[in-house]
């Protein structure tokens, strides 16, 4: 019965760019998903504490721009995880 998954360490033997080009790939999309975290982390606590003071009619400009920008944070998370999947694979 054969593996999917070849010996990573055979697979490095053999195409040692290929595999180090794709790790720092890897590790690159992982620090900027790291980094997007704690963006969005700092934006979900700044609309938290605004939303808890309240507004009398409408949401301020600033509170929908913070919230169309967790969204995008979002978006770019998904990315990034899609192209860490994609490398692994």
């Amino acid at each position: 019965m054969t593996s999917s998954f070849p010996n990573p360490f055979v697979r490095l033997f053999e195409a040692p760019v290929e595999v180090l080009t794709a790790t720092a790939y890897a590790l690159v999309l992982l620090t900027a998903l790291l980094a997007t975290w704690y963006a969005l982390g700092r934006n979900l606590l700044w609309l938290s504490q605004r939303w808890q003071t309240g507004w009398r009619y409408l949401p301020s400009p600033m509170w929908v721009a913070r919230a169309g920008g967790g969204l995008l944070v979002i978006a770019v998370d998904c990315l990034l995880l899609a192209g860490v999947v994609h490398l692994l694979t």
